[in-house]
């Protein structure tokens, strides 16, 4: 008896394994070589998880889609400021709007997530010394909160002074944040006090549209209070 049957033989199931011995070798290499491809899959999704830009959910988004298809031409010019990662600029690229800006602070991976297809052109620049002749439509998806009061007043007059004909803006209530995100400095909330009553003082032009819930378990403060966050749709149109 060889040593692959002395083997064999210390098994209740000898019978089996030595009619089957070439078959089995031939399944656990399969089995290896689907192991190496799930590890290897795996470790593309924790490289991915590293590789994202910004936070903002689902929530929100269709009163954004209803309000841009009522109110904005496919020709229009348009500019997603902190446009973080894109959410704006592919339901307006899955619209067919034919001129979509893009300008953030953060540079890092924008190929990576391919908003280099989304936005015709792309501004890694502060939108507070963003320079540009004027947009249709300028829109500021959760950014109010990481710019300070006076920089915001002196953006918003100067957005509404010339420089667009409509803003879009969604901002969180409430909602208090003093840590980056994914390594983005540019996270922090600055602002964490907003409310109705706030935008109502301080920012009198603008127009309520929607206020959404957003459930405890969708956001970071959430988790950690179980509290809910309110999400606030505000538009502007020019006389």
């Amino acid at each position: 008896m060889g040593f692959k049957d002395k083997l064999l033989s210390q098994s209740n199931q000898f019978s089996f394994y030595k009619e089957n011995y070439e078959a089995l070798l031939h399944e656990n290499e399969i089995l290896r070589q689907e192991n190496n491809i799930l590890k290897q899959t795996q470790a593309d999704k924790n490289m991915f998880k590293h590789k994202i830009r910004g936070s903002s959910g689902d929530v929100g988004k269709t009163i954004f889609l209803d309000w841009v298809l009522n109110n904005v031409d496919r020709s229009e010019k348009i500019l997603d400021v902190g446009f973080g990662g894109g959410v704006y600029g592919k339901i307006l690229k899955a619209f067919y709007y034919e001129h979509i800006d893009g300008v953030d602070v953060w540079p890092e991976n924008i190929n990576e997530m391919g908003l280099n297809f989304i936005y015709d052109n792309i501004f890694i620049e502060n939108v507070l010394d963003f320079e540009f002749e004027r947009y249709d439509l300028i829109i500021m998806g959760d950014v109010l909160e990481h710019i300070s009061l006076e920089d915001s007043k002196a953006l918003l007059n100067k957005f509404i002074n010339g420089k667009a004909a409509k803003l879009f803006i969604q901002v969180p209530y409430m909602y208090e944040n003093h840590h980056e995100w994914q390594g983005n400095p540019y996270e922090v909330h600055i602002q964490d006090e907003i409310d109705e009553e706030y935008i109502k003082r301080e920012f009198p032009f603008l127009e309520l549209l929607q206020v959404d819930v957003v459930p405890s378990h969708m956001t970071y403060l959430g988790r950690k209070t179980g509290e809910d966050t309110h999400c606030a749709t505000y538009v502007w149109f020019e006389d």
